[in-house]
């Protein structure tokens, strides 16, 4: 996955901290935050923290996104059901009822509301 400006951030700053600690040098921070500025992946981004322990800030940060992305595909999943659901629930009702305006207005705008909410948690980022 390609690198943004704040990945490198957020890698120069736990390079910092690594120093702060003790666990590298003057010369090798030095180093490893020159291949994390010139890092274009995030893979090139890790490779400047081979060796170095996992700080609980970068854990904390991780879990986070993977906890958001799991919430996410489980509101995805549920959104495809509800969907689904709902388009057998409008045919049954064009069959039997037939198809007048307001009941086709009144299904648009029970699926719109979700598919809106939806995309509007899957567009927020993941920090607060």
């Amino acid at each position: 996955m390609v690198a943004g400006d704040r990945d490198r951030e957020r890698a120069v700053a736990l390079l910092r901290e690594h120093f702060v600690e003790g666990r590298l040098t003057v010369e090798q921070v030095g180093r490893r935050v020159e291949r994390v500025l010139g890092a274009r992946s995030r893979w090139q981004i890790g490779l400047a923290f081979i060796g170095l322990p996992v700080l609980p800030e970068a854990t904390r940060v991780s879990t986070r996104s993977l906890a958001r992305k799991a919430l996410l595909a489980l509101f995805t999943a549920a959104y495809l059901v509800f969907s689904f659901t709902l388009l057998v629930v409008l045919g049954l009702v064009v069959v039997i009822h037939g198809a007048s305006d307001a009941t086709l207005l009144g299904f648009l705008v029970l699926w719109l509301v979700p598919t809106w909410a939806l995309s509007h948690l899957s567009r927020r980022p993941g920090t607060r």
